[in-house]
């Protein structure tokens, strides 16, 4: 098991990748702390975990308090005495025209992919200079990289998530922590479902319609399946990748080679 009692924090775990992850980190031996804004969401996780279950930890956390961060991240800490790997997943999505967009959907996307990430990070960075160890995984999108119809805000968020990530990698570099990101393309999430829903209702065609010109962004012509992504995630997570730092692993279907 390539994740054998491997102390690993995960957020946003209680549904899509972040849930999928969850399940393959449990397989892989990890012992894991999951935390979500959704509690109920967190224990339907919890009871798809089959293999390892007893070495799983839930913890209801909003990641736009830092409060709420830094004391799971601080008793994590203080149970097992270092944290392996942070996996900075929880995210939200909110499309529109930036004239329409509200002010309380763009402060969301802010709050929770950008402070999410920021406070996540804030809360654990002390405890991975003190061991001299261990790696942050961050979840960018392939949104970062290029643009989106609808997507303005929520592209600029994701940017920032990469941009970030990057800067923080030569940070922790000295004190011999690997950053990286990982940037989705179209998968198949709850998540992805509902901003296809909702563009499909602003631009008043069928969802059918908007699935099918996601799934042709890419070369292979198909969502991804999210334990696609969580095997990228698994990969950067281990020693397999110890050389890896700064780097976004693109798991797109070949999305951004056009």
């Amino acid at each position: 098991m390539k994740m054998k009692d491997k102390v690993v924090v995960l957020t946003g775990a209680a549904s899509g990748i972040g849930r999928v992850t969850a399940v393959l980190f449990a397989k892989q031996g990890a012992i894991l702390h999951i935390s979500d804004i959704d509690g109920k969401g967190l224990k339907e996780t919890c009871g798809l975990i089959k293999k390892g279950k007893e070495n799983v930890h839930l913890t209801k956390v909003n990641v736009t308090k830092y409060a709420e961060v830094k004391k799971h991240i601080d008793d994590v800490y203080a149970k097992c005495g270092r944290i392996d790997c942070l996996i900075v997943n929880a995210g939200v999505v909110r499309v529109g025209q930036v004239e329409d967009f509200s002010e309380e959907d763009y402060d969301l996307l802010i709050n929770v992919n950008l402070k999410g990430t920021f406070f996540t990070c804030k809360a654990a960075i002390p405890y991975f200079k003190r061991q001299k160890s261990g790696n942050i995984i961050t979840l960018a999108s392939v949104a970062a990289h290029i643009g989106q119809i609808n997507h303005a805000n929520y592209c600029s968020t994701k940017a920032g998530v990469l941009g970030f990530t990057r800067a923080l990698a030569l940070d922790m570099a000295p004190y011999g922590v690997r950053v990286n990101s990982v940037s989705p393309g179209a998968t198949d999430t709850p998540m992805l479902q509902s901003d296809v829903a909702k563009e499909a209702k602003q631009r008043g065609i069928p969802y059918e319609a908007v699935k099918k010109e996601f799934e042709e962004q890419g070369v292979i012509g198909r969502w991804a399946d999210p334990e696609e992504i969580a095997t990228g995630i698994l990969f950067l997570a281990t020693c397999d990748a110890s050389y890896i730092t700064g780097s976004d692993l693109r798991i797109d279907g070949g999305w951004t080679t056009r």
